[in-house]
C-alpha cells in the first residue's frame, strides 16, 4: 500500500534505523549506573541486614523447616509402616498357630496333654489319700492301744468295786429285807388309803358328768330357737324384696306399654303424611299432563319436517361421497397407467444397457482369458502360501501346546510330588516338635507321659512314619534304591517357627537384612519425642517442627569494618 510523507519525517526514519545512533551521553551514563549497582553489591554482600541477605536466610530457613518436616514425616511415616508390618507378622503367625491347631493331630496332642495333667493331678489326690489312710491308720492304732489300756483299767477297777460292793451288799442285807418289810406294810396300807379314794372320785365323776349333759341339752334348745327365729326373719326378709322386684316389674311393663303406644302413634302419622304427599305429587302431575296434551299436534308436526330435512341431508351426503369415490378410483386407475409406463420404460432402457454390457463382455471374455489364467496361478500361489503359513502357525502352536502341557505337567507333579511331600514333611516336623516340646514340659512338670506319647504314637501310625516293612526278596531286585525309612522324628535341622520379633524404631525400614552386623557399639540414641506430642506442635500440614529440627538462627555481627566469621 503506498503512504505519502515528508522528507522531514523520512530522514527521522533513517536516524531512528540506522546503527550508530546511540548518543556517548547516554551509554556514559548507563555504565555509571552500572558501576554504581556492582559497587552498591559489592559493598552490601557482606552485609547481614541487607535486603538480600535477609531474604536468602529466610529462604534457607524455610526450606531447613520444610525438610526438617518432610524427615519428620517421613520417619513418622516409616514407623507406621513398621508398626503395621509387625501387626501383619503377628497376625499371620497368630492366624498359622491357630489354623495348626484346630486340626486334629493338634487337637490330640491337647486332649493328651490335658489327660496328662488330670493324671498329675490323680496321682497327687493318690498321694494325698494314701498319706490321709496312713495318718487315719496311725491314729487308729493308737487310738486302739489307748483302748485297750483303758479297758484293762475299767475291768481291774470294776473287779475291786465288785468286790467292795458284795462286801457293803453283805453287810447291808439284812438292812435292806427289814425295809423291805416296812415298805410292803407301808405300800399295803397306800394302797387301801388310793382305793377309797378312786371310789369318792368315781362318786363325784359321775355328779360333774350328769350336769354336764343337763347344760349340753339346754344349749341345743336354746340353738334351735336361735336358729328358728333367724330363719323366720330371713323369709320375712325374702318376702318383702319379691314383693319390691313385683312393683318394679309392674312399672317397668307400665313404661313400656306407654312408650309402644308412642311410637305407634308416631309410625301412624308418618305414614298418613307420607300418603299426603303421594296423594299431593298425583294431582300436580295430572295438571301438568292435561296441559301437555294441547301441544302434541305441533309437536309433531315440527318433529316431521326435522325428519325429512335430516333424510334429504343424509341423502345428499351419499351421493357425494359416491362421486368423490369415483374420481378417487379414475386417478388412482390413471396413477397405475402413469407408474406402469414409467416401469416399462425404464425395463427397456435397462435391457438396452445389459445388451449393450454382454456384448462388452463377451468382446472382453477372450481378452481376460490370459489375465484369468495369471489370476488362477496367483490363487494357486496364495493358496500354497497360506497353507504353509498355516502348517508352520499349526506346528508352532502345536509346539507351544506340547510345552505348556509339559510345564503344566511338570508343576502338577511338582505341587502333588514334591511339594506336598514337603509340607506334610514340614506339618509332621512341626506337629513332632511341639509333641517333643509337650513331653519336655510334662517331664519338667512330672506330669504322666504315656498320653503324649499315645497321641504321638496315633498319629505316626495314621500318617505311616514308622518305617515300612523291607520288600519281599522277589521285588527287591526291581526297587533296589528303596530302603525303609523312619520319620517318626523332625528334621535335625528343623526348628519350630518363632513368633514376630519386634522391630526397633530407627534401625530397619524393610529394606535391609534382619541378621545383626558385627561392629563396635554404637553410641545411645537421644530419646525420641512422642508422637503424639509431635502432632499436637501444629497442623498436620507437613510443616511440623521438633526441637532441634531447624538450624539455629546467628546474630549478625554490628560492626560495618569487620570481618569475621558471621560475615563470610
Amino acid at each position: 500500500m503506498p503512504m505519502v510523507m515528508s522528507k522531514d519525517e523520512w530522514s527521522k526514519i533513517i536516524k531512528w534505523t540506522d546503527s550508530n545512533r546511540e548518543d556517548p551521553e547516554v551509554a556514559r551514563r548507563r555504565e555509571y549506573v552500572k558501576h554504581l549497582n556492582e559497587s552498591s553489591r559489592n559493598m552490601t554482600k557482606h552485609w547481614p541486614n541487607s535486603l538480600e541477605n535477609v531474604n536468602k536466610r529466610s529462604e534457607e530457613v524455610r526450606r531447613a523447616r520444610i525438610e526438617a518436616a518432610e524427615q519428620a514425616n517421613s520417619r513418622f511415616y516409616q514407623q507406621y509402616l513398621r508398626k503395621k508390618r509387625q501387626e501383619q507378622r503377628e497376625l499371620m503367625y497368630s492366624a498359622r498357630e491357630t489354623v495348626f491347631k484346630n486340626k486334629d493331630a493338634p487337637k490330640l496332642l491337647l486332649s493328651a496333654v490335658i489327660e496328662t495333667a488330670i493324671q498329675k493331678e490323680r496321682q497327687e489326690q493318690i498321694k494325698f489319700n494314701n498319706e490321709l489312710k496312713r495318718l487315719e491308720d496311725e491314729q487308729k492304732r493308737k487310738d486302739d492301744d489307748d483302748i485297750i489300756r483303758k479297758a484293762k483299767e475299767w475291768h481291774e477297777l470294776n473287779e475291786l468295786r465288785k468286790k467292795r460292793r458284795f462286801e457293803v451288799n453283805k453287810q447291808h442285807q439284812k438292812e435292806i429285807l427289814d425295809q423291805a418289810h416296812e415298805v410292803s406294810e407301808r405300800n399295803r396300807i397306800e394302797y387301801e388309803t388310793e382305793l377309797e379314794m378312786q371310789k369318792v372320785d368315781n362318786i363325784k365323776a359321775n355328779e360333774q358328768m350328769e350336769e354336764l349333759k343337763k347344760f349340753e341339752e339346754e344349749f341345743k334348745t336354746a340353738e334351735k330357737g336361735r336358729i328358728l327365729s333367724d330363719m323366720r326373719r330371713a323369709r320375712q326378709e325374702y318376702e318383702h324384696r319379691r314383693k319390691e322386684a313385683e312393683a318394679r316389674d309392674k312399672c317397668d311393663d307400665k313404661l313400656i306399654q306407654v312408650l309402644q303406644k308412642a311410637t305407634a302413634r308416631v309410625a301412624r302419622r308418618r305414614k298418613q303424611t307420607e300418603s299426603d304427599l303421594k296423594a299431593e305429587k298425583l294431582r300436580v302431575l295430572e295438571a301438568i299432563s292435561k296441559k301437555l296434551e294441547s301441544g302434541d299436534a305441533a309437536r309433531e308436526a315440527l318433529e316431521n319436517e326435522h325428519l325429512q330435512k335430516a333424510i334429504r341431508e343424509k341423502e345428499a351426503a351419499a351421493d357425494a361421497r359416491r362421486a368423490a369415490d369415483a374420481r378417487k378410483r379414475e386417478k388412482f386407475i390413471a396413477e397405475r397407467k402413469e407408474v406402469r409406463e414409467a416401469f416399462l420404460k425404464k425395463e427397456e432402457k435397462r435391457m438396452h444397457e445389459f445388451n449393450t454390457m454382454r456384448q462388452w463382455e463377451i468382446m472382453n471374455r477372450f481378452k481376460n482369458a490370459e489375465l484369468y489364467e495369471d489370476f488362477k496361478e496367483k490363487l494357486k500361489e496364495e493358496k500354497e502360501r497360506k497353507i504353509r503359513e498355516y502348517r508352520e502357525d499349526i506346528l508352532k502352536l502345536w509346539k507351544e501346546r506340547d510345552e505348556r502341557e509339559a510345564k503344566e505337567r511338570a508343576d502338577t507333579r511338582y505341587f502333588y510330588g514334591e511339594l506336598a511331600e514337603k509340607k506334610l514333611r514340614e506339618a509332621d516336623n512341626k506337629l513332632l516338635t511341639l509333641g517333643g516340646k509337650l513331653l519336655d514340659e510334662a517331664r519338667e512338670h512330672q506330669r504322666p507321659e504315656y498320653a503324649l506319647h499315645r497321641a504321638v504314637d496315633r498319629y505316626c501310625k495314621q500318617y505311616r512314619l514308622y518305617p515300612m516293612p523291607p520288600l519281599p526278596s522277589s521285588l527287591q531286585e526291581h526297587y533296589g534304591d528303596y530302603s525303609p525309612r523312619d520319620v517318626s522324628k523332625p528334621d535335625p535341622d528343623y526348628c519350630y517357627p518363632a513368633p514376630p520379633a519386634d522391630e526397633v524404631d530407627g534401625k530397619r525400614d524393610g529394606l535391609r537384612s534382619t541378621q545383626p552386623v558385627a561392629g563396635p557399639s554404637k553410641p545411645e540414641q537421644q530419646q525420641q519425642e512422642p508422637v503424639a506430642d509431635y502432632k499436637r506442635k501444629g497442623p498436620a500440614n507437613g510443616l511440623q517442627t521438633k526441637p532441634g529440627s531447624l538450624p539455629k538462627l546467628v546474630v549478625p555481627c554490628k560492626t560495618e569494618a569487620c570481618r569475621c566469621e558471621l560475615k563470610k
